[in-house]
């Protein structure tokens, strides 16, 4: 967590929340249903710096302000990107350094010869990691998390018909589990949506630079 005051008017102004979700105040279960997050999570957002309008104590709730915690972690979502890119932007100056390219150049600006060097080098890079099974396919992958989520699926959707039947659950508390299992499930799937989103499949040819 950062020792500098946040500055929450102006996070707001920098962030405001998207067009046509009004502001509203929210408590910690509320807040995790608005960002399709779990309530560990939001614990360890406050715990990070998230700002909040009251504070939860023994027998009270947090309370939250929608548009102060959608400031604040769109803020914190765009420092670290800039993270990733000042990282990247240094490993490609240098790797282009060693090569004699220059930022911005593409697979084919380079002359043949280097280019079939660099596809060479890149080809028993792979090589490496998939001997050390440091990477993996991503059909790969995608089959194993497919099964891991029919095991999480199947698993959830039994609970809470165990629960009315193992421990006498009651109608109004299997619909809260039932719901709760429902909101689980929803989350796997968007992660592992946004995860394959966020890493598209890029060929050579279409990468915009040389290392990207």
């Amino acid at each position: 967590m950062s020792d500098q005051p946040l500055d929450i008017e102006a996070l707001v102004k920098a962030y405001p929340l998207p067009e046509g979700v009004p502001d509203a105040v929210l408590n910690k279960t509320e807040v995790a249903e608005f960002f399709h997050v779990s309530e560990p999570t939001i614990a360890a957002w406050i715990r990070d710096g998230m700002p909040f309008v009251e504070e939860g104590t023994n027998g009270r709730s947090y309370k939250f302000m929608a548009s102060q915690c959608w400031a604040w972690r769109q803020s914190k979502k765009a420092g670290e990107e800039q993270q990733r890119s000042e990282a990247r932007a240094a490993i490609e100056a240098m790797r282009l350094k060693l090569i004699g390219g220059e930022v911005g150049d593409t697979i084919r600006a380079l002359p043949p010869k280097e280019r079939q060097q660099l596809y060479d080098v890149e080809a028993a890079h792979l090589k490496l990691c998939r001997e050390r099974n440091q990477t993996l396919q991503r059909e790969d992958v995608s089959e194993v998390m497919t099964e891991v989520l029919r095991l999480c699926r199947d698993g959830v959707n039994q609970l809470p018909d165990v629960l009315e039947r193992e421990v006498n659950l009651g109608p109004k508390a299997v619909a809260v589990a039932i719901q709760h299992c429902d909101t689980v499930l929803e989350e796997l799937y968007q992660t592992i949506e946004r995860y394959f989103a966020d890493r598209p499949i890029v060929t050579r040819e279409e990468r915009a630079d040389l290392f990207n």
